[in-house]
């Protein structure tokens, strides 16, 4: 039994007739979501970097060669919002890890682009990474971890079709 558990034990005692399920449900996912971020945030700080960084930073080096990208690809590819995407960019840029510059191709258009020292430290990274990652699932069967991805991306396709 954990907090969780106790948590809606309460609830069924003074309100009987409240399904707290959800509340269970979205308690857990909202108790997961701190302690993975909490379990991968390190590497990231060892780059100087934030999550949001880091996302860049994939992004761009996950495109393929040349590693460069519209700000809207990026927005489209990434999960940062708009708003801060321009002081990711100046922050990663004073890093030395992307460069922005005129497209080729439309001279009004931006791109930005994976500088060499960014693509170091993002397959550096990368590998730490996916080792936490893999660390923090350890506790899940192949199967179990199948499973959950399977419900997580109904539950995500079911939630953006809503209007929320």
């Amino acid at each position: 039994m954990d907090e969780l558990d106790r948590i809606q034990q309460a609830w069924a005692t003074e309100m009987p007739t409240l399904n707290t399920d959800s509340m269970a449900l979205i308690g857990r996912l909202q108790i997961l979501h701190k302690r993975l971020t909490n379990a991968m945030s390190p590497n990231f700080r060892l780059y100087g970097l934030t999550d949001a960084g880091f996302d860049v930073l994939a992004t761009l080096r996950r495109s393929g060669m040349p590693y460069q990208l519209t700000p809207n690809q990026l927005l489209g590819q990434t999960l940062i919002t708009s708003g801060s995407l321009t002081s990711r960019l100046q922050s990663l840029e004073k890093q030395g890890f992307v460069s922005r510059h005129t497209a080729a191709a439309d001279k009004r258009s931006i791109v930005v682009s994976l500088t060499e020292s960014g693509k170091n430290v993002i397959e550096q990274l990368l590998v730490k990474h996916v080792e936490t990652q893999q660390q923090l699932l350890s506790g899940l069967s192949a199967h179990e971890q199948q499973q959950l991805i399977s419900l997580m991306r109904n539950w995500l396709n079911v939630t953006t079709e809503q209007d929320l």
